[in-house]
This record gives C-alpha cells, structure tokens and sequence, in this order.
C-alpha cells in the first residue's frame, strides 16, 4: 500500500510540474519567444521575497521546493508568476542580486492592462501600491548590498498586456527571463534604448500553438509511465528479496 502511494504522489508531482499555468509571449527588442509562468498559492510579492528573513531582497525559490532560484550580479531578470489559488498573474523585476557586484541603475516607461498595479518591493518591508494602469516612468538605483526591482500584479491572465519601453541601464550587463523549467532565456543587455513586451500567447495565431519545445517542459505522459515503471521495478525487487532458498 506504501508503494502505491508513492506511485500516485509521484504522479501528482509530475502533473503539477509539467502543468503550467500560462504561457506568455515575450517581444525582446524584436526577438519573440514563448515563456512558462511560475506558480505557487502566494502573491508575486511573496513569492519574489521567498525565505528566511521572509521580507529579505529577492530571494524567490522554485514553487514546490526550498531550492533558491539563482540570481546573478549585473543582470536585469525577469519572471511572471500565477498565484494558483486566485490565478492573479503577476510580473517581475529584479535587479542584481544580493550582495552582488556593485551599484547600478534601470530606468523605464512601462505600461500595462488595468486593473493590475505597481508596487516596489526590492528592500525589507517596503511596498506600496501606485497606481493601477500607465504609462509611468521608472527610474531605481542599488548599492552593493541590495537588489531593486518592482512587480506589477492583479493580471487576468487572459487579458495580458505589459510595454517597457526606453529602458536603459548601467553596470548591467545581461537580460534573463526566468523559466520554471530552469532553462532561462538570456541576452546581452543592449548598448543602446530598448523595448520588451509581454501578452498572452493566442494560440489561433502562433505557430506553434503556445507550446514550449519539448525538452524545455517534460512530457506528462512519458513521465508518467517512468513513474510506473520505477515502481514496477521496486515490485521486482521486494519480490526477489522475499525469496527463500
């Protein structure tokens, strides 16, 4: 009976890893691709703020387990996140990483769908809400110490839309979208002005349906049957360990 549990467990693991709640349709400064929403039951606030001390800098992990997502020093990353319980989209920035490699600055003009709103969360305890609805000019700067980074939340995810535009930076050096299947989409952060944007993907017009590779995101089916057969296995084995010569 103990095996079947950890059959079925097994199962449900694998059913919650590979459902992923939303796929969003990135614009990098005219490169499009396709990226995965993170989910767990919290807010994006809290789940950008993740961990021991709970309001600490950005230290969100992966949903489901304790292991930290890695952040790097001189990049701008970016997340989207599905609180499962209310499924409010969230997006995010962060800057930095704690205790990275020095100061900076980010500036930009986003705008975005309403009724979602803005609020700064890079530092212990500070929040604050302003405003639903842009275009509103951006401007953050750290010190070596600390992250920066803001989240927009409230999303439907069915009615997506979020513009960045004139964004600039210094001693940033990368671009990365984080990715629930932990291959992170990465790029030079551009010597020049730039634009990204987000949507949700339509999957009557992308070609691809609104589907990530395979390889990205593991199939359900072939898991599944991995699953049975490690717990086949584990049959056979205890079978043959009962055998009495």
């Amino acid at each position: 009976m103990k095996l079947y549990r950890k059959i079925f467990g097994t199962i449900l693991l694998i059913f919650s890893f590979s459902g992923t709640a939303g796929v969003i349709d990135i614009d990098f400064n005219g490169t499009q691709f396709l990226l995965g929403t993170f989910e767990s039951e919290e807010s994006g606030s809290d789940f950008y703020r993740y961990g021991n001390p709970f309001t600490a800098s950005a230290n969100p992990v992966y949903p489901g387990t304790n292991t930290p997502i890695p952040l790097e020093a001189d990049a701008l990353q970016i997340f989207t996140h599905i609180n499962t319980l209310t499924n409010e989209l969230s997006f995010g920035i962060i800057l930095e990483k704690p205790n990275g490699s020095g100061g900076g600055s980010f500036s930009t003009t986003v705008d975005w769908s309403d009724p979602a709103v803005l609020s700064f969360v890079d530092d212990p305890n500070e929040s604050g809400n302003l405003g639903s609805g842009g275009p509103q000019d951006i401007s953050l700067t750290w010190v070596d110490c600390c992250t920066d980074g803001f989240i927009i939340s409230g999303f439907d995810p069915n009615d997506l839309f979020i513009n960045l535009t004139q964004v600039t930076g210094d001693d940033l050096t990368s671009v990365i979208f984080l990715s629930p299947d932990r291959n992170n989409t990465r790029f030079d952060f551009p010597s020049d002005i730039f634009e990204i944007s987000l949507q949700n993907c339509d999957p009557a017009t992308d070609p691809n349906g609104c589907v990530i590779p395979p390889g990205q995101i593991p199939e359900p089916t072939s898991l599944i049957l991995f699953a049975i057969g490690l717990g086949l296995t584990s049959i056979r084995c205890r079978r043959k360990s009962a055998v009495v010569f």
